[in-house]
C-alpha cells in the first residue's frame, strides 16, 4: 500500500512538472510559420506571395503534367526572358558562383521563384516538382549539357539534372520529363527563411529546360498545449490504473 501511495503521488507530480514545463514553451514567444499561396491557386495572380526571376508562368492541367493539388502550378523556364546566373544568384541572396558550382560547369541562365517565411524548428517543409528537358544526356562535340533544377534555403541543391537523373518521355512541350518527386525539408532552427526554386542552362541558350513547382506547405509542429493534454491523459490513465489495483486488492482480502 505504501509502494502504490508512493507511485501515485509521483504520477501526480509529473503531472504538475509538465504544467510547468508546458508554462515554459507557452512564456517564449512564437514565430508567425506558414507558406503563403503554396498552390499557386491565386485566381488573380497565381504568383501572390512569391516573387519572381526570369521566366516564370502559371500553368494548368494543359500544359500536361500536373499539377498534383489544386488546378494551378509554377513553371520556371530557361528560355528567353530567363536571366544569367548572378541575377538569379543575387535575387536568391546566394554567393557569387553557386549556381556554378552545382554543376561544376558554366551556367549561362535561368530562371526562378522566391518566398521569404517564418518558421519553428521542427517544423517540415516540402513541395512537389518536375523536371523537364529537351537536352540529350550527351553534348554536341564532347560538350556536357548538364542542365538541372535546384532548390535554396540559403544554400543552393540540386533536385535534378540532364545527365544523371532518370527520365521519361513527356506529354508536355518537352522531350522528357522525371515526372513529379517530392522535396522534403525539416528545419533546424527557429527563423526567417528565403525559399528558392528554379532552373538553369549549362553551357548553352539554344536547347531549353524547365521546372514544375506545386503543392508548397510546412507542416505545423503540435502546439504544446496538445502535447500536454496527450501527456496528461496518459499519466491519467495510469493513475486510475492504480487506483482499480487497490480496490481489487481491497476486495480480495474483504
Amino acid at each position: 500500500m505504501v509502494i502504490s501511495n508512493l507511485v501515485m503521488r509521483s504520477v501526480a507530480a509529473s503531472v504538475v512538472s509538465l504544467i510547468g514545463f508546458s508554462t515554459l514553451f507557452s512564456a517564449a514567444p512564437s514565430l508567425a510559420a506558414g507558406i503563403t499561396n503554396g498552390g499557386f491557386e491565386d485566381p488573380v495572380n497565381g504568383f501572390n506571395g512569391w516573387e519572381v526571376k526570369g521566366n516564370t508562368k502559371i500553368e494548368t492541367s494543359a500544359f500536361g503534367s500536373g499539377p498534383t493539388e489544386g488546378s494551378q502550378q509554377a513553371l520556371t523556364l530557361t528560355a528567353k526572358p530567363a536571366v544569367a546566373a548572378s541575377e538569379i544568384e543575387s535575387f536568391l541572396g546566394l554567393a557569387t558562383g553557386s549556381l556554378n558550382g552545382i554543376a561544376n560547369k558554366n551556367v549561362q541562365n535561368g530562371s526562378a521563384i522566391k518566398q521569404t517565411f517564418s518558421a519553428t524548428a521542427g517544423q517540415k517543409l516540402t513541395f512537389d516538382w518536375n523536371f523537364l528537358t529537351d537536352e540529350g544526356r550527351t553534348g554536341q562535340a564532347g560538350v556536357d549539357y548538364t542542365d538541372f533544377g535546384f532548390v535554396s534555403l540559403g544554400i543552393v541543391s540540386e533536385l535534378a539534372d540532364t545527365k544523371f537523373s532518370t527520365f521519361s518521355l513527356s506529354d508536355a512541350d518537352f522531350r522528357a520529363e522525371t515526372g513529379f518527386n517530392t522535396f522534403e525539408y525539416i528545419i533546424q532552427t527557429s527563423g526567417e527563411y528565403i525559399l528558392g526554386v528554379g532552373v538553369a542552362n549549362v553551357n548553352d541558350t539554344k536547347v531549353h529546360s524547365a521546372l514544375l513547382v506545386d503543392n508548397v506547405k510546412l507542416a505545423s509542429v503540435p502546439e504544446p498545449g496538445s502535447m500536454l493534454g496527450i501527456l496528461a491523459v496518459g499519466a491519467f490513465g495510469a493513475t486510475s490504473l492504480l487506483k482499480r489495483k487497490q480496490q481489487q486488492k481491497a476486495t480480495a482480502k474483504a
